[in-house]
């Protein structure tokens, strides 16, 4: 049987024991309590920085909101500047529809109308040129007068609102271009009527001269 000094040596062994392994149960604890504390902190900054980081991305896409709204406003006001600059452009002065080389061009084209008319008359009428030449000089008048009718189409087009854009400038050089054009349909229509009159008429003085020298033949 044990005796009382053994049972105490035994009593303070377990009581050292207890309050060692105690001291490291608190240890253990106040370092799980201080791991905790640090990772609350942490996760509160954490949450501190997310705050700011959504400000700043709301911030951003106010100002890039609004910055897109701007570049929307210029470009749509830049679009009905130029709409209105376009539109009008298709609006014809008063100086160029009362241009004088408008009238003159329709002049010319009523004179070719009446060169082409009366010289074809004149050579059908002469018997002195084939059938093949007529047809030439027939064919020659209608291209001639194909070409008129579109210059003077492109002269509505340019004196009249609506279907060009272009300055009052630019449409004064499109009807001195269309009134050269004209003038040198119109030198050409004189110039081949008269080659063809002149062919004619030879036709007729050799046509002449062979009935005066029969004559003169037959006399003799």
């Amino acid at each position: 049987m044990a005796s009382s000094d053994q049972v105490m040596k035994i009593t303070m062994i377990l009581t050292i024991f207890w309050l060692s392994a105690g001291a490291v149960h608190a240890q253990k604890f106040k370092e799980w309590f201080r791991q905790k504390k640090t990772q609350k902190q942490y996760l509160i900054e954490q949450i501190a920085q997310y705050r700011v980081y959504l400000e700043l991305l709301e911030k951003g896409y106010k100002i890039t909101k609004q910055g897109l709204q701007t570049v929307h406003d210029i470009k749509n006001g830049e679009f009905k500047l130029h709409k209105n600059y376009m539109d009008s452009l298709r609006i014809v002065g008063t100086q160029v529809s009362s241009y004088k080389k408008i009238k003159l061009i329709e002049v010319l084209y009523a004179e070719i109308k009446a060169v082409t008319a009366t010289s074809e008359h004149r050579l059908s009428g002469s018997g002195y040129l084939n059938g093949q030449e007529l047809g030439y000089a027939r064919s020659v008048y209608s291209r001639l007068l194909v070409d008129c009718q579109q210059i003077t189409d492109a002269l509505k087009d340019v004196t009249r609102d609506g279907p060009l854009s272009m300055s009052d400038n630019q449409r004064f050089r499109r009807i001195d271009l269309l009134l050269d054009q004209m003038e040198s349909n119109y030198s050409f229509a004189i110039a081949f009527s008269s080659e063809a009159m002149v062919l004619a008429a030879s036709r007729v003085r050799e046509a002449d001269d062979i009935k005066t020298r029969r004559a003169i033949t037959d006399a003799h």
